[in-house]
């Protein structure tokens, strides 16, 4: 008999320390009697149902299992709010009201408070910054030139303000699931690499392999691989005949601006009569453009290229933000250039408007 219990206690441990850590989410909506509980999670941009229960006298419940953490919504039926869910396998309660859903009560979810209370601190910057945009405009109005710089050095101190608040943040939480999901949201494109290295070095290693953390990582590496200072990466994208062309092809004996843009693109556009100036101008003393474009659809690139009267050379894979050039420059957004010297070495980033027509007067001077 002892043997038996002895093999049937055995059984239950070896099923209690292989089974899989879960989720329970139990809700509380005071205000609403019945209805459907969504559980979302973003994707592409877009919200899409992962689970759904239905609840009676304001009350449900989720459960489950995710790989790894990560933000969810919960979407309550007759609510216009959903609330937000850093979901990790634990036991979750969340207490809210039909009428203020933003100010739901979360318990066994350390990271969710955290992240509600910076959205908050966040909230505050964008007020600060729409008062002074709105406060700018008038000024610009009026014709107020003065107002117009103390506005702009207001906004660059509120700026500098709220980098520092997200970057404490990051750091004082830096062992909860909070931190990697933050950076990504807020520093990742901002922050230099060594800088977003340090940030990354500081999260618990239980989150090592989150698709946030690799993300954080990967986008460190590429950044170094492209830094200034470093030999440019070769790329072949189709030119607008479909046929390949590969930067190395005009790097060697010029200096030459990698121009990522899109005919959609209406800063772009902007742009682009600067630097149909600068290449009028300098193309024949050692300047060389490769246009890349971030474009779907090869009409409008060609429309664009025409209207926009760019004469260099042009490429793309018509991928959009999936530019197989933009992710091996680490590109985020657009305009984005990047200078090569005659031997292909980075040596600038970003150079708009004055700041390309002033570099290349002192390269060609």
């Amino acid at each position: 008999m002892k043997k038996l219990f002895y093999a049937l206690m055995a059984l239950v441990l070896l099923y209690s320390c292989n089974k899989e850590p879960q989720y329970k989410i139990t809700g509380k909506v005071e205000g609403l009697t019945k209805g459907t509980a969504y559980l979302q999670k973003i994707e592409q941009r877009t919200p899409v149902n992962v689970d759904s229960v239905e609840f009676t006298n304001g009350k449900f419940v989720f459960k489950g299992m995710v790989t790894e953490p990560d933000l969810y919504f919960i979407k309550v039926a007759d609510t216009l709010g959903a609330i937000p869910l850093l979901l990790e396998n634990t036991d979750i309660t969340i207490n809210t009201t039909a009428d203020s859903i933003y100010g739901s009560k979360y318990t066994g979810t350390e990271s969710t408070v955290k992240y509600i209370k910076f959205d908050l601190g966040i909230a505050d910057f964008e007020m600060k910054f729409n008062k002074l945009y709105n406060e700018y405009m008038q000024a610009n109005m009026s014709g107020d030139a003065e107002k117009v710089k103390e506005i702009e050095t207001q906004y660059e101190a509120i700026e500098k303000e709220q980098m520092d608040y997200i970057k404490g943040f990051v750091k004082d939480n830096s062992k909860l699931f909070v931190a990697p999901i933050v950076t990504v949201q807020y520093l990742i494109n901002t922050l230099e690499p060594n800088e977003l290295e340090e940030i990354a070095a500081g999260f618990d290693t239980t989150y090592n392999h989150s698709k946030y953390v690799v993300m954080i990582n990967d986008r460190v590496t590429t950044m170094k691989r492209v830094a200034i200072g470093q030999p440019y990466v070769d790329f072949t994208l189709n030119d607008t005949t479909g046929n390949p062309v590969a930067l190395s092809s005009v790097v060697g004996e010029k200096y030459v601006l990698i121009d990522f843009w899109a005919a959609w693109c209406s800063p772009c556009r902007h742009e682009n009569p600067t630097l149909v100036e600068n290449y009028a101008k300098y193309k024949n003393k050692g300047f060389e453009i490769f246009g890349v474009s971030f474009d779907k659809s090869r009409d409008a690139w060609i429309k664009a290229i025409h209207d926009d009267k760019i004469t260099w050379p042009q490429v793309s894979d018509l991928k959009y933000w999936e530019c197989e050039a933009g992710k091996l420059y680490g590109v985020r957004g657009i305009p984005h250039n990047v200078l090569l010297d005659k031997n292909g070495i980075i040596i600038a980033k970003n150079l708009r408007g004055e700041e390309l027509g002033a570099k290349l007067a002192e390269i060609f001077k």
